[in-house]
């Protein structure tokens, strides 16, 4: 290997020593990232340029996919040439004639000229591989932070194509990843959203309730004023200025939580604006809801009067621990 001795060098021996464990796209991915170790501040695709592929001449039946790697140095840039035994014009797997092959197999004081040639086109046809194999895998193209290109494509199925919109403190957005495919559906069900919860704060005992009863307050120029404004017996007309209603509202259920996570979704909590602001976006409609939050009967403390007191008056609180339910209804105005 072409490389000063130091650190650097120390680090890429192992890897020089088993590139032939590994498959061709394995290998190609992890000398890219021995690369940008070197180089921090380079993209992807200024890294990629530092890459040569050369197609290894012998004509045996190749072991592994990688031949060797070798690190070095060029103008002061650390680069890496890998020789590989997979789709070249020369070696055991070449189309072109026996007499080719032969050829670019020998060495001379020279150097082998052929070799060099046929490299050339070698060099352009095996760095389209990574490409063309990383097109149709996600896990492949992902980087860091959800900035590569197709993560962006996906935000955008959801509207959420700029990187202002997913800097908001709120959520985690790239958390949501697994589910934009069926957030960009124009209906969500509840249970897409009870999914989509339970993934984002991983507890599994969340469970939504549909239908919830409430009383709707009847707008004034919706009610009935007789001689003004009349409505229709048996059809519109509403006694009071609030009806019952059965189609507008809904229930979060949060269940068997320990101490912690139950004050982690109560409005002090710091899970629960992230509840709030995505129950928000995976609403299709302008639904109302509430969330009840249970706690387990073991983890319900007695309430005590003076500073080592740990419950609080309304949430955490209860008169007499052995009656004390452990509920707490979060109200939609609170939200």
């Amino acid at each position: 290997m072409d490389a000063a001795h130091g650190s650097a060098t120390a680090a890429l021996k192992p890897l020089n020593r088993g590139i032939r464990e590994y498959s061709l796209f394995q290998g190609v991915l992890l000398v890219l990232d021995r690369l940008r170790q070197l180089d921090p501040g380079l993209d992807d695709e200024a890294l990629y340029e530092r890459l040569e592929f050369q197609a290894n001449p012998s004509l045996g039946f190749p072991g592994s996919d990688i031949e060797q790697v070798q690190f070095f140095q060029e103008h002061g840039e650390w680069r890496a040439r890998l020789r590989i035994n997979l789709v070249s014009l020369f070696g055991a797997g070449s189309p072109l004639p026996a007499f080719y092959g032969e050829q670019a197999l020998g060495d001379s004081e020279d150097g082998n000229p052929t070799r060099d040639f046929l490299d050339l086109f070698n060099n352009r046809l095996q760095r389209l591989l990574l490409p063309i194999w990383q097109k149709y895998r996600y896990r492949a193209r992902f980087t860091s932070g959800a900035h590569d290109p197709f993560s962006e494509q996906l935000f955008a199925l959801v509207g959420l194509s700029g990187e202002a919109i997913r800097n908001a403190p709120e959520l985690n957005w790239k958390r949501l990843l697994p589910y934009l495919g069926l957030l960009s559906l124009r209906a969500h069900s509840a249970a897409l959203i009870e999914s989509v919860l339970r993934y984002y704060f991983k507890h599994a005992e969340l469970n939504i309730e549909q239908c919830l009863e409430r009383q709707v307050e009847i707008l004034g120029e919706q009610r009935n004023r007789l001689g003004q404004a009349n409505s229709q017996l048996g059809e519109s007309l509403v006694l009071g200025e609030r009806v019952r209603d059965r189609g507008g509202k809904f229930r979060i259920h949060i269940r068997q939580l320990d101490w912690n996570r139950f004050h982690e979704f109560l409005p002090i909590g710091s899970g629960y604006q992230p509840l709030c602001a995505l129950v928000r976006f995976t609403l299709r409609d302008p639904l109302d809801y509430d969330l009840r939050l249970e706690l387990r009967p073991d983890e319900i403390r007695e309430l005590r009067i003076g500073a080592d007191n740990n419950c609080r008056l309304g949430w955490t609180s209860w008169l007499g621990r052995e009656r004390a339910d452990g509920l707490v209804t979060l109200g939609s105005q609170t939200h």
